[in-house]
């Protein structure tokens, strides 16, 4: 049976940059995303973003759910889950619904929380 070039292909599989890799561009996955080396552009994911400890994003990042352990300088957009580990540097805004900061963890921007339904969290 033919594959019709309409047909959406989901994966299972990991996308990855590695290490002493630099991708310059921007990316749309429908699945999870790690990150070891150095992105330099935007990032849209349906799935969850890592971003290793040799791991950079220079541009915005909109994700279901991320653990970082590495940089990102820009907008960060999450609509679960965040995590910044001990290792992580953040220098932008972030969007998100719930937030996990460890102790060492960098954070400078906004955070501005949203509740599940995507609307500002209640005061």
């Amino acid at each position: 049976m033919a594959k019709t070039p309409d047909a959406e292909t989901i994966s299972n599989g990991i996308n990855r940059i590695c290490a002493g890799s630099t991708f310059v561009g921007n990316i749309v996955a429908a699945g999870d995303i790690r990150i070891d080396g150095v992105l330099e552009g935007n990032l849209t994911t349906k799935g969850k973003l890592v971003v290793g400890e040799t791991g950079s994003i220079k541009g915005d990042a909109d994700c279901k759910n991320a653990d970082v352990l590495g940089i990102i300088e820009g907008k960060v957009s999450v609509s679960d889950f965040l995590v910044l580990r001990s290792t992580a540097r953040i220098r932008g805004d972030v969007t998100v619904s719930r937030i996990l900061i460890e102790v060492g963890a960098l954070f400078v921007g906004y955070c501005n929380m949203i509740n599940q339904e995507g609307g500002k969290s209640e005061k």
